[in-house]
């Protein structure tokens, strides 16, 4: 899958996501390819932070992004995401914007915690996106390409 291929069926997404009334009633290879895509984007742009800080709107629990990643056999970037979500002292971190958003700030000049050597990780990782277009190579129909 080239570049344009990739790009362009992830508009073919976004439309048969929003046809299908948002991403939960999308196809699973719709609902994998648009969370990938959005969540790597936010960690590409600015970390493991950036994620964090954003309260989705479906207040999808982190082990939804982890599966994604897993889905598309992303499996180290997939890990890595999963280790810092587990690195939040309470349960439920997508739950509480305002708890996040303390122990973001409590961590954010402590450069030795182990978030920001996930996040350094996470940020670019070269595997995730190669292997977003494969998974989306092999379920082209979902995507423009049959």
């Amino acid at each position: 899958m080239t570049d344009d291929e990739f790009f362009a069926g992830l508009d073919v997404a976004r439309e048969a996501m929003k046809a299908a009334g948002g991403l939960q009633h999308s196809p699973r290879p719709v609902q994998i390819a648009i969370t990938v895509s959005i969540v790597q984007g936010i960690i590409d742009n600015g970390g493991l932070q950036y994620l964090y800080e954003a309260d989705f709107e479906d207040r999808s629990p982190y082990s939804e992004f982890v599966g994604a990643y897993r889905e598309i056999c992303a499996l180290e970037a997939a890990d890595l995401l999963e280790r810092s979500a587990r690195l939040f002292p309470f349960a439920d971190p997508h739950l509480y914007e305002t708890k996040r958003q303390k122990w973001l700030d409590d961590i954010r000049e402590n450069e030795a915690h182990e978030f920001h050597e996930i996040s350094n990780r996470l940020i670019g990782n070269k595997s995730v996106f190669p292997k977003l277009m494969e998974y989306m190579a092999r379920h082209k129909e979902f995507f423009g390409a049959a």
